[in-house]
Order: C-alpha cells, then structure tokens, then sequence
C-alpha cells in the first residue's frame, strides 16, 4: 500500500501537532512576559469544597475530550478511507483545492486567536476567583465580631463581590486582583508591591485607574436604593474596594474624607467595619440580611 492512502489521517496529525505546538509556545511566551500574581510565594488556604472543584474542573476536561473524539471518529475514518481511494498521480491542484486550504488556514488561524483570547480571559477569571476567595475567607473572621458577611450578591445585571452588613452600617465591597510587575521582590516594602491612593486615584507601579473606585460607589449606591425600598428606610451603605496582595499607601486624612474605602484584606485589614460605635440595631441588620437573601437564586429539587 502506498504511502499516499495515508494523507488524509497524516493532515489529521499534522493539524493537530502545529495546533498543539503554538498552544504551547503562546504558553511559553506569556509566561515569560506576564505580570506576577498578588499572592506569589504566599500560602493561600483553601474555601470549603475547593478539592471538589477541582476534582470536577478536571472531569469537564475530560468529558469534553471524550466528547470531541465522538465527533472527530466518524470524519477521521472517512478521511481515511477517502484519501486511500484518490488517485493522487492523477490529480492537479487547481483554484477549488487552493480555496479548501485558504480556508483550511483561515479556521485554523481563526481557532487559535479564539484559544488565545479566551487562555487570557480564564487566566482573569482565575485571578479574580482567587482574590475573591481570599477576601472572602478574611472577612468571614468578622463574624466573630457580630458582622453578617454574604459573598456574590446577584443585583441587577451585575453582583457585588461582598456584602458586610456591620453594627455600624453596611459595605458593599468589591475585589480587584491586578498584577504586580514580573520581577518584583517578595519583600512588601518593594514598591513593586505598593499602591498609592490619594482619595481620587490607585496608582499602581505600571498605571493609575479610577475605574474600581467607581464601580465600588456605583455598586453601594444601588445597594442602598434597594435597601431603602426593601426596609422602607434609608441604610448607610459604604463603598469599599478590597485589593488583596497589595500594600496600600495613604494617609490619614484620605481614609477619613474618601467615600470608597481602599484596603487590603489580608490581616487585620478588614477589622475597620467592625469598629466604632453601632448604628444599626440587630432586628434591622436582621432585616437587611433577610433582604438580601431574597436576591440569590432558589435551589430546584
């Protein structure tokens, strides 16, 4: 049998090892140049279930696998048998064959943008998931101090990140995770590690935003409206943006008069909303809890 019955199954492997090989050179590439994580060389524990989670992350990969070598066996075999049935001395590329392969190269090109694209998009998710958690794991210690804590409040089109609803009032807190420059010392004191906040903008060691400080009072103000309808009564809610991992540089005078409280969870960071004299008695914190509760889905049987 000649060598050419085999060309459809070797386009096949051939497929797939440029596909695997640019997978893994963009793997390579984004390594070497991305920003570290917040939390590199610290020991983060675990939320409850987490090595379910990943047990169940890593059978999805394996059913979608299964899946996709359903799909690809039929065509496989028929590309297989077809290709052992051409007469490949007699054939003449022309323009229909030149079409197959611009298109060929066009949807194999199209695949890996969409790989890239969406390795970026997850590498986020991942970093927002983890700051997310790490917040939430600190801020589950105010219980102690009589706070109730509820994480991933659906709202309207959007969620807050946390929800503190403390003696003395209610924060909305939202959780960013940005990036620290590649080549940062783990020692904090490196200003690779710090953030200075002026009450107006974070500036970060590579840029300066406003945007989370915005999206953090927004997220409050609606809280609050949706207290005062709820409870027929006016809640101060105060906006509070969370960057775990980081350093937060500002003074005095800025964390009294900023109306988006900036802070670090990590430590005591968190302890500032259970403090100070109580504002909200406990039947109506109570009854911001209650309402709140009525914002997360209900669990079919």
């Amino acid at each position: 049998m000649q060598w050419s019955a085999f060309y459809g199954v070797l386009a096949f492997f051939l497929s797939a090892f440029l596909a695997l090989a640019m997978a893994l050179s963009f793997k390579a590439m984004k390594k070497r140049y991305s920003r570290r994580s917040p939390f590199a060389a610290r020991q983060v524990g675990h939320v409850p279930g987490q090595q379910l989670v990943a047990r169940l992350t890593d059978h999805q990969i394996e059913m979608v696998l299964a899946v996709a070598l359903m799909y690809m066996a039929l065509p496989l075999m028929f590309t297989a048998w077809a290709s052992s049935h051409i007469d490949w001395e007699a054939l003449r590329p022309g323009f229909v064959e030149a079409v197959y392969a611009a298109s060929a190269t066009f949807v194999f090109g199209y695949g890996f943008w969409s790989y890239m694209r969406h390795t970026v998009a997850r590498d986020k998710a991942r970093d927002g998931l983890l700051a997310e958690r790490v917040t939430g794991m600190q801020l589950n210690r105010l219980i102690a101090e009589g706070c109730t804590v509820l994480h991933d409040v659906p709202c309207e089109g959007f969620n807050i990140d946390h929800v503190v609803i403390a003696p003395r009032g209610v924060y909305a807190v939202e959780t960013k995770s940005f990036r620290k420059p590649r080549h940062a010392s783990d020692d904090r004191r490196d200003p690779s590690h710090q953030v200075n906040f002026d009450g107006v903008l974070l500036r970060f060691p590579h840029f300066a935003t406003r945007k989370p400080l915005d999206q953090a009072d927004q997220q409050s103000q609606w809280l609050r409206r949706y207290l005062r309808e709820a409870l027929k009564a006016d809640v101060p809610v105060t906006p509070a943006l969370a960057l775990p991992g980081w350093y937060i540089n500002q003074t005095e005078e800025v964390w009294r008069n900023s109306s988006v409280k900036v802070f670090t969870p990590m430590g005591d960071g968190a302890n500032f909303m259970a403090k100070e004299l109580p504002r909200l008695d406990p039947s109506t914190r109570a009854l911001i809890a209650t309402a709140l509760a009525q914002r997360f889905p209900v669990v079919a049987d």
